[in-house]
């Protein structure tokens, strides 16, 4: 069952926190780079989830979300609040988009060049590419193309510039994939 502490105006309320976070050496706030990544999924067309998932994908940075789930990479904190606030599958695309880097970098001669300094850096921290194995290990799970999607709009998110939906367009997507996960809860 969910949590009652991280209902959808919770959850809101933590992103909206974020604009007071920088995103490490980025031009941009932790907020503005959520808004942007799910603004790329929503422009895409994307179901709610890809949307909420794009949306959420650093929620695991949040001290409030931390302080709940305890110490770890913020991309499993933050596919643990998806495993129980959205779905399995927005959980596996929260917890996948670092080793999505790590599996573009190593599958896409191209994607390498497209890395800010700060990616790259991170990069050599998460492990480098991955290997042949870990490729096959990816590549071996049903929403692997959507993780690196997700990846692909992280990293395109980053612009000091941009211009998004606002942060209250999303509260209906969040309701929407909350109310699913209660009813499966339920069942």
């Amino acid at each position: 069952m969910s949590s009652p502490h991280f209902s959808v105006t919770a959850t809101v309320d933590i992103l909206r926190l974020a604009e007071e976070s920088p995103y490490e050496d980025e031009a941009v706030n932790q907020l503005q780079h959520a808004l942007q990544t799910a603004q790329r999924a929503r422009d895409d067309g994307r179901d709610d989830v890809m949307i909420a998932a794009a949306l959420l994908h650093d929620i695991g940075r949040a001290p409030a979300v931390l302080a709940h789930y305890g110490d770890g990479v913020h991309e499993r904190i933050g596919g643990l609040f998806c495993a129980e606030h959205i779905s399995e599958r927005a959980a596996y695309l929260v917890g996948q988009h670092v080793p999505a880097k790590r599996y573009l970098v190593a599958t896409d001669p191209t994607y390498g060049d497209s890395l800010s300094p700060a990616s790259v850096r991170s990069l050599a921290r998460q492990g480098g590419p991955m290997t042949p194995a870990e490729v096959a290990e990816f590549q071996s799970q049903p929403f692997h193309e959507e993780a690196a999607q997700l990846r692909r709009w992280d990293d395109a998110a980053k612009d000091g510039t941009a211009v998004t939906d606002e942060l209250s367009s999303y509260e209906a997507v969040l309701h929407r994939v909350w109310v699913t996960r209660a009813q499966a809860d339920l069942a």
